[in-house]
């Protein structure tokens, strides 16, 4: 375990030295009308906050249902079922984001 930490400033090091080279890319600076729009924006924040609620949501439920769980073991199902829910705020962000780019 020791040996493998002392490798990851290396692996990292190695990572970007040969990443950098074959990601560049010729700058073009953008021409009016251009770039980011209020629609690209608003979709990027819609699914952006909902995906950190859902987030939020299943560490919160899923560790009081893993607790639950391990005093009641008949609490499994309700306890996956709810952290089901906090994962339907993300499916909910993504539906809206793909609304506001559609319209």
């Amino acid at each position: 375990m020791k040996r493998a930490r002392s490798l990851l400033p290396l692996l990292i090091a190695l990572t970007i030295v040969t990443a950098s080279p074959s990601l560049a890319q010729a700058y073009t600076p953008l021409q009016v009308g251009e770039g980011l729009d209020l629609k690209t924006i608003s979709a990027a924040i819609a699914f952006g906050l909902s995906a950190l609620a859902a987030g939020l949501a299943i560490g919160r439920a899923g560790s009081a249902g893993l607790a639950a769980s391990a005093e009641r073991p008949e609490l499994r199902t309700l306890a996956i079922i709810i952290t089901a829910l906090g994962e339907a705020l993300a499916i909910y962000g993504i539906v809206v984001a793909i609304l506001i780019l559609g319209a």
